[in-house]
């Protein structure tokens, strides 16, 4: 905390300098969103909305779109192998089942997979993101459903217009990290097109956190006329990367932070989409699109030095989204309307082989998911200045699940065949208002109600005789959510924000390290919790040279009831805050500086809140950039004062010592990058 004071100190002293050379009014952009699954103005948003920019991409040392989510008030990234195939985002501080309560989006497509694996962040590489969304809260529910239990993250990524326009980017740093990018835009006539194709490779802060990508997404689209738009968006992305495992103490004390506990632990995966769809438009009578998705995951993980099974698993997606919009007046009141329905098939398929013979298949799972959930929302403007939204979901899951056990020698097995299902429901309300005091300035408040359900392998665990079995008795999670805020314009130079929530969940989904029947650990339900906080930021520009920006939020979660009543939920961090400073210097140069904070916070498993805590951390990060019409060149330093740190622990048990200890994911110290971006 005392190096972001510093860096908060130097801040301010250069923006002084700066500030003596112009004192000229600088205009603060107006934001449009899209958290209806339209278009709106940010200042009619009933909820905690940030919206990252081109420029704040541009200007970040980001390299992957986790980095750049790690200066959003509210936001907590979890990078656990610190290259972005493993990581976490937490919004509300759900601990170690965060990922399961964000729901992300790419252009409206959900990404969120059906099992814990949680969001591959690794697919969705940074040079294709045009801006991203942020909506905190669970007022998204209605319009999304499922996962969209503490928010939503809408990545919307890059399209064509106007003459033909060539990228080509490339990039290197520390651990042998380099990139390749190229990409082409434009329009013709009534044709939209916009291609990009990349690779990305490094080594790794530790050992086996290798990490090789190959990238290819198009977005293409035709207006027939100004009624019918015609659109086609596909992707692939393969990977590789190493799975090193995580750190006791003994290990860091024996080895250091570098080390693998597998050194050969490794995954492949290939993950292909397209969505076909189309936008009629008709004018007064409203809107109809309906979109046709397919999305083909496959991940082969294989576990040559911890002696696991191998696991080869396959998920196919189909979706069908229609959806209507109507925007009309109702007695000379601006009214909109937006109503539809999701329809989602998963086919889940996982086959394990013995780590030592990939032709000895041990086991069969095949898992069948379908969610169809109906919504309705209204934005009624009772008068110009006030805005009311209220909305209803209802969602209905069913789950399909067959298990085949081939393994005929182990202990405990075959495990017996599991032949069953299960059909979970649960809806989510939406209600709202906004009231517009003073030019970009409001305030608002939202109550609402956000559902999770289990994934598919949170059913599993063991029974008595050490056999599989599956508890359809898990519940759905669900949560009443309050909401109050403000965004508030000074004047031309600063605006700032400043929100309350408080979040009371019921059944809220979690693993009991304890649980089961021989409390070897289980997936189950808390009685109750509590998620509350404060979140506030504010953005500054003093002049044309010189920007700021900062943000702190305080977020309290705990259990409400049960044996861990007022304890903290782990892996929370009570307190969380960035500070950031731009300046744009003469010659075309940019110079950023930023500092992330995160403060102390529970291991994992330590419910009982009975270990000391894990410590907080300050990250530094800062970058020089040059700009020549279409060229920009780029040196930044990540880690600014080489900090060692975690932004993931647990306590759990250690095979090698047979005993109960903490654990550890150690995150990159310094490092350094170089980018050359070529637009013509």
């Amino acid at each position: 905390m005392k190096k972001l004071g510093v860096i908060g100190i130097v801040m301010l002293a250069v923006a002084n300098l700066g500030l003596a050379q112009g004192q000229q009014d600088v205009e603060l952009e107006k934001i449009v969103v899209t958290p209806y699954r339209y278009e709106e103005v940010l200042g009619k948003a009933v909820s905690s909305v940030t919206v990252v920019t081109p420029a704040d991409i541009k200007n970040s040392n980001a390299e992957r779109v986790i980095d750049v989510l790690r200066s959003i008030p509210g936001v907590i990234v979890r990078d656990y192998f610190g290259n972005g195939t493993k990581a976490a985002v937490d919004i509300a501080g759900f601990g170690e089942q965060a990922a399961l309560n964000v729901l992300v989006l790419i252009d409206g497509r959900r990404v969120n997979d059906v099992d814990l694996s949680g969001v591959d962040w690794s697919q969705i590489p940074l040079d294709q993101v045009k801006r991203i969304e942020v909506i905190r809260g669970g007022s998204g529910a209605v319009l999304y459903g499922d996962n969209a239990s503490s928010g939503v993250i809408n990545i919307i990524t890059k399209s064509g217009s106007g003459k033909p326009k060539v990228n080509l980017e490339t990039v290197y740093g520390s651990y042998d990290m380099n990139k390749q990018k190229l990409s082409l835009s434009g329009s013709l006539d009534k044709f939209c097109y916009w291609l990009s194709a990349g690779r990305d490779s490094t080594n790794g802060y530790r050992n086996n956190t290798f990490s090789k990508n190959n990238d290819y997404a198009s977005k293409l689209e035709y207006n027939f006329s100004d009624m019918l738009t015609v659109h086609f968006n596909s992707g692939f992305h393969a990977s590789t990367y190493g799975m090193p495992g995580a750190l006791f103490q003994h290990h860091l004390d024996d080895f250091g932070r570098t080390y693998a506990r597998y050194a050969n632990d490794h995954a492949n995966g290939k993950d292909y989409y397209f969505v076909l769809g189309t936008k009629s438009d008709f004018h007064n009578f409203g809107s109809f699109d309906i979109d046709f998705s397919y999305r083909q995951k496959d991940t082969d993980s294989y576990f040559l030095t911890s002696h696991n099974n191998t696991l080869r698993n396959e998920v196919d997606t189909f979706g069908i989204t229609p959806k209507y919009t109507l925007s009309n007046s109702i007695l000379d009141h601006d009214n909109k309307l937006i109503t539809g329905v999701d329809f989602y098939r998963f086919f889940y398929n996982s086959n394990q082989y013995s780590y030592s013979n990939d032709d000895d298949l041990q086991n069969l799972t095949s898992i069948q998911k379908t969610s169809i959930g109906s919504y309705i929302q209204d934005e009624f403007s009772i008068s110009k200045n006030l805005v009311m939204v209220g909305g209803y979901r209802y969602e209905l899951a069913r789950y399909v699940f067959g298990y085949h056990d081939n393994n005929t020698t182990d202990f405990g097995h075959p495990y017996p065949d599991q032949d069953t299902k299960t059909l979970p429901k649960m809806n989510a309300f939406n209600s709202g208002i906004v009231y517009t005091y003073n030019e970009d300035s409001n305030v608002f408040l939202n109550v609402g109600k956000s559902f999770r359900f289990p994934e598919i392998d949170e059913f599993t665990f063991q029974d008595l005789n050490f056999q599989q079995q599956l508890n359809t008795n898990l519940k759905p999670q669900s949560a009443i959510n309050y909401q109050v805020g403000l965004r508030h314009k000074f004047n031309n130079k600063l605006k700032g924000s400043l929100s309350l929530f408080r979040m009371n969940v019921e059944d809220e989904l979690y693993y009991n390290p304890n649980g089961g029947p021989w409390g070897f650990g289980q997936n189950d339900n808390y009685d109750k919790t509590v998620h509350e906080g404060i979140e506030s930021s504010f953005e500054m520009k003093l002049n044309d040279r010189v920007a700021f920006f900062g943000n702190y939020t305080f977020t309290k979660a705990y259990f409400a009831s049960g044996q861990y009543d007022d304890n903290e939920i782990p892996m929370v961090p009570r307190h969380k805050g960035s500070i950031g400073l731009r300046l744009f210097l003469p010659h075309n140069l940019t110079f950023n500086i930023s500092g992330n904070y995160v403060g102390k916070r529970y291991f994992i498993n330590d419910q009982a809140n009975a270990l000391s805590q894990l410590n907080g951390y300050m990250v530094a990060d800062t970058n020089l950039d040059w700009r020549y019409k279409g060229l920009i060149v780029t040196f930044g330093i990540n880690n600014l004062f080489n900090k060692q740190y975690s932004e993931y622990a647990g306590y759990g048990f250690d095979s090698s010592t047979f005993t109960f200890d903490k654990y550890y994911y150690p995150n990159p110290g310094r490092n350094f990058f170089g980018r050359v971006s070529l637009e013509f």
